[in-house]
């Protein structure tokens, strides 16, 4: 049997794992990884990857679920790796060169260790055999959303010639080296209906004429559940973005903590800032928009069942009911919401067992969607989010409807006779 070892040294945790996903899938075997640490002042979410059974992995891991359909499962120490190499081949990705201790357990087991590392020329990721310096691969690229140019992916996508600009809060570069996965599910969803997409960071830290002038000609905003490096973000500045978008009823997809957001900042418009707190104890004039999920109840990672409310926005997207990649920390305030009943807001999914509100919108609003999930953790190339596709066709339809009310406004008539003369 043989060990397929593959180092990519790279402080980076989006591509920790991708070029052996790619091995892996060409060659059709098991991807088997150790525990890695990362930088975690500098990638604050170099480990929110949360595969369908609930395990939390470094985010890079992502693609080998995107590429291969398979789940990375969960870490394994030494003496598990060797006796899975026992039984058949299997491929390791690593930060470091071959680990002295894995070769000589290999040896002595009589396993073959193959060893390769990853490096880059003009752009393009190659492997090398650390042995005989010969590379053992054409080489592969990333696209602009850091997805990776593999079989299928190179086939080029008819786009409409109209761009939409999307704003997703945060930095990109810190997006793509940390968490990749949701840079690539919304590219997922613009491939699946053939629409061109600008992504545009937003940092929460904007507030006032700053925030107008960045936000004044996007065409929908997202609220991601994590924003790389910030740590304990500025409460008030994701506040300010959900607020922007609700004044100015432009689409807006709350993801997770996103969804929060957006409740909160509904609920400082309609029962005023002093009611409404983001975390915090709270008082008798105070509602807490979140709560932290219950001791007494395990945390909800993984995939769940969601059941949506009949004739909702999301029952149309999702159906009755779906499957969606939780890692919950904190869950929606219900008594909030009940508050905010009155103002349009509608629960339109629940989880499994009382596990509370799965999702919300709100009435006579373009677009105005929270999900707790993570769909950007479920989407591939082949097959795209339905929300974010969704979000995307909202958006669509809401500059065409701008547009032909811009047109109908500006159109100008002339009189037939002149009322006011010069002198």
């Amino acid at each position: 049997m043989t060990i397929t070892f593959i180092a990519h040294s790279t402080p980076e945790p989006a591509l920790y794992g991708a070029m052996a996903a790619i091995l892996a899938e060409l060659r059709a075997l098991p991807l088997c990884h150790l525990p890695v640490t990362h930088d975690a002042k500098r990638f604050a979410n170099a480990r929110q990857h949360v595969t369908a059974q609930g395990q939390q992995l470094t985010s890079g891991l992502v693609w080998l679920e995107r590429l291969t359909g398979r789940s990375p499962g969960a870490e394994m120490d030494l003496d598990s790796l060797i006796t899975r190499a026992l039984r058949e081949d299997i491929v390791i990705p690593s930060i470091q060169p071959l680990d002295r201790e894995l070769a000589l357990r290999a040896a002595e087991n009589g396993i073959v260790v193959e060893s390769l590392q990853v490096v880059k020329q003009q752009e393009k990721f190659h492997l090398e055999d650390v042995d005989t310096g010969k590379m053992r691969s054409n080489g592969w690229a990333r696209d602009i959303f850091g997805r990776w140019a593999f079989g299928s992916v190179l086939q080029p996508v008819m786009r409409g010639a109209q761009k939409l600009r999307i704003a997703v809060v945060g930095d990109m570069n810190e997006h793509a080296e940390s968490y990749p996965a949701l840079l690539a599910a919304l590219a997922d969803a613009a491939d699946a209906l053939a629409l061109n997409i600008e992504v545009v960071g937003v940092s929460p830290t904007l507030s006032g004429s700053q925030l107008d002038s960045v936000l004044f000609d996007v065409d929908g905003v997202l609220l991601p559940g994590l924003l790389p490096s910030l740590g304990e973000y500025p409460q008030n500045g994701l506040l300010a973005i959900a607020t922007w978008a609700l004044d100015h009823r432009l689409p807006v997809l709350g993801i997770n903590q996103g969804m929060h957001h957006m409740v909160a900042a509904l609920g400082q418009k309609t029962l005023g800032r002093e009611r409404v707190v983001m975390h915090g104890p709270a008082t008798l004039n105070a509602l807490q928009t979140c709560l932290p999920v219950p001791q007494d109840s395990p945390r909800c990672m993984g995939n769940q069942q969601i059941y949506s409310q009949s004739g909702s926005r999301v029952a149309q997207i999702f159906g009755r009911e779906s499957t969606q990649r939780y890692n919950q920390r904190w869950s929606l305030n219900p008594e909030l919401v009940d508050e905010l009943h009155g103002a349009g807001l509608e629960v339109s999914a629940t989880g499994e067992k009382g596990r509370g509100i799965a999702a919300v919108e709100l009435r006579d609003h373009p677009f105005f969607v929270g999900i707790q999930s993570h769909p950007e953790l479920q989407s591939r190339r082949e097959r795209a989010s339905s929300l974010l596709m969704a979000f995307l066709q909202e958006i669509r339809q809401n500059i065409r409807q701008r547009d032909i009310s811009h047109a109908t406004l500006s159109k100008s008539v002339r009189l037939k006779q002149s009322y006011f003369s010069m002198g």
